[in-house]
């Protein structure tokens, strides 16, 4: 037993709704259900053919993240469908854009976005959704009969469980392959008209939502996939809350020195890197060095798919992919759109000194005029500094 086991959670197998639609079991992060004082949800579902899903909703003070890729995110790329959405602030004026690459989509609070329609399938597609609160809810809208409008809220500890009502809902999705819907189906109904409806037009406005990744390459060697999908907050979209990328581990390697996050919650995700099979494509040891204090960090170990919650304050690190005997996901999660920590070092007087790093802040050691974008290139250079410590040229 450690006092950091609250911290580590061990992912089921989630046995989602959907019928042959989806990949199961999938792999599921329940935020606060699974772990007390968890502020994330998040998890992913790989889609094997086309169909309609979800229903038009808004979150009202919550941003969500949405992101598409190819099902084995070893191959990122490997992507091959046409994918709808509609968005907008006007319930009754959504837009429709369409995905053909591996794409993040930004959803800020207050903004009416849904149904998804996978019009083409050509391969599989794992979709993500990392939603930014320990309890995911969503607010639907129905127009009764006699021309009055209600906003059902659904979600949260509020809702019941439809099929016993004496449990909270946990989004199990078993009641959704009830026909029809016993709480949703006018927002079913709402969600065919739609995505059988003209579009509002294409007005431009929301562009700077959706971020296609580009194809990425490190300078890490065997020990990461490549290329790789990679999202770097505000740098790449500007007032994102979100900022993470897909690293899959292809052989044993140590990452990271030992940091804290000042304000900000971090979710370590862990598991194989084919979504279709999370579970059975999971085999590898890894070690992580967790503890409130730097000098008495304890290491917990991961030999199941699992996600970490670093709280604030919280000192982890290094990261020990000790065994990888499959090719692993790795994917840190931070609630901000600007990665920061903090170091620890020795000053000049022997005393601790701490020092900052943000990823809007840190300069490529090679080229002064470009920020860092964590390629690898440096990593074994000793003739470049090193963590905490940055280059910089007064213009």
């Amino acid at each position: 037993m450690s006092m950091y086991d609250e911290f580590v959670f061990t992912l089921p197998k989630f046995e989602g709704p959907g019928g042959d639609m989806y990949a199961s079991p999938k792999a599921y992060f329940n935020g606060a259900a699974d772990m007390w004082h968890a502020n994330m949800v998040m998890g992913f579902t790989v889609v094997l053919h086309e169909g309609l899903v979800d229903i038009p909703h808004v979150h009202h003070a919550v941003e969500e993240i949405y992101m598409f890729s190819g099902q084995d995110v070893a191959k990122f790329f490997d992507f091959d469908a046409e994918i709808e959405i509609w968005i907008g602030e006007n319930p009754d004026r959504m837009e429709k854009y369409v995905i053909t690459k591996p794409t993040l989509v930004r959803i800020p609070p207050r903004m009416w976005h849904g149904p998804i329609n996978y019009k083409r399938v050509g391969k599989p597609v794992t979709f993500s959704s990392v939603y930014m609160n320990g309890e995911r809810s969503k607010v639907t809208r129905r127009v009764n009969d006699d021309g009055t409008v209600e906003f059902p809220y659904l979600g949260s500890s509020l809702k019941r469980c439809v099929l016993d009502k004496t449990k909270s809902c946990h989004n199990c999705g078993r009641c959704l392959n009830e026909s029809p819907h016993p709480r949703i189906s006018f927002a079913l109904d709402w969600a065919k008209q739609i995505a059988e409806s003209e579009p509002a037009p294409h007005s431009g406005k929301y562009d700077g939502l959706f971020f296609e990744y580009p194809v990425e390459y490190h300078n890490y060697g065997n020990t990461f996939a490549n290329p790789r999908g990679k999202f770097r907050g505000i740098l790449q979209l500007p007032d994102v809350n979100f900022f993470g990328g897909f690293s899959v581990v292809t052989a044993p390697n140590v990452m990271e020195v030992p940091h804290c996050h000042h304000a900000r919650d971090e979710y370590l995700w862990f598991s194989g890197s084919d979504m279709a099979d999370p579970f059975g494509s999971f085999d590898a040891e890894i070690t992580v060095e967790l503890g409130w204090d730097p000098d008495h960090m304890e290491t917990m170990t991961i030999t199941e798919p699992s996600v970490i919650r670093v709280p604030p304050n919280m000192w982890h690190c290094p990261i020990n992919f000790k065994r990888i005997d499959k090719p692993m996901a790795f994917f840190p999660f931070y609630g901000d759109g600007d990665w920061s920590k903090i170091v620890r070092q020795k000053a000049a007087d022997g005393e601790d000194e701490y020092l900052f790093e943000a990823a809007s802040l840190r300069k490529c050691v090679y080229n002064h005029d470009k920020l860092c974008m964590y390629c690898g290139k440096c990593a074994k250079d000793d003739s470049v500094p090193s963590f905490g410590i940055f280059p910089y040229e007064k213009k």
